[in-house]
């Protein structure tokens, strides 16, 4: 669970020092640049830090629209739609349209980042660190924003963290990564119940109590737990 730079090269935005990388059995070319608008329409990638990820310059509404018009060729009417259906999603009011990365609050602009991936219609979406500067409340919705876009619209999420509790509440799947090579593979809860290599078991003997972070994720506050339009029109 160590982080490289494994998912700014998946996103094509580092360079690879070998393998490749493939989607649905193709070869991508390895920078952003150099791929097709669908190939880079399909891999979106939410940032650790929203603040520094959106433009302080564009409105929620112009940071948004945009990837629905430049990767899936909306028109202006269309992409207004699409933005006011994608905020409902990640359940911020629509008003927040109008308002700049600076009048928000940090998980207010993680969420407005989640929904300028999902503007794009993606197959997968890359997740950085995206829990890791939110208090445990705020960490709570958004980990169940991302459980509904899993459930909704059928969308694959690589989600790195160095927290073991969301972890075992996010996930399906679980690489370990010590220096930037897999120790360990295999289900989550097979992984954090019964872990073979010394490395994930030094990982979980440092962490806190995993019981304890997964009350936390399963409870978050009652009045965000309303279900959300997230299946694509």
């Amino acid at each position: 669970m160590e982080k490289p730079q494994s998912p700014r090269a998946l996103a094509g935005l580092h360079p690879i020092a070998a393998g490749q990388v493939l989607l649905d059995g193709t070869a991508l070319p390895n920078q952003a640049r150099k791929r097709s608008i669908e190939q880079r329409r399909r891999i979106q990638i939410v940032f650790q830090n929203p603040a520094e990820a959106l433009n302080p310059r564009h409105s929620v509404q112009s940071a948004v629209a945009r990837p629905a018009r430049m990767l899936r060729g909306l028109d202006s009417r269309a992409a207004d739609a699409e933005v006011r259906r994608l905020l409902d999603a990640v359940r911020l009011p629509t008003a927040l349209a109008r308002r700049y990365p600076r009048e928000l609050s940090g998980g207010e602009r993680q969420r407005v980042a989640i929904a300028r991936a999902l503007a794009a219609s993606p197959d997968v979406m890359i997740c950085d660190e995206i829990t890791s500067a939110l208090d445990v409340s705020v960490q709570a919705v958004v980990l169940e924003l991302l459980r509904d876009l899993r459930a909704d619209i059928g969308l694959s999420i690589i989600f790195i963290t160095h927290d073991l509790g969301v972890v075992a509440a996010a996930a399906d799947q679980v690489l370990v990564l010590n220096k930037g090579l897999i120790c360990e593979r295999g289900a989550a809860a097979h992984v954090l119940a019964a872990p073979q290599h010394e490395y994930t078991r030094a990982l979980l003997q440092a962490a806190p109590s995993l019981s304890a972070s997964i009350a936390a994720w399963d409870s978050p506050p009652s009045a965000q737990q309303n279900p959300s339009p997230l299946r694509q029109g």
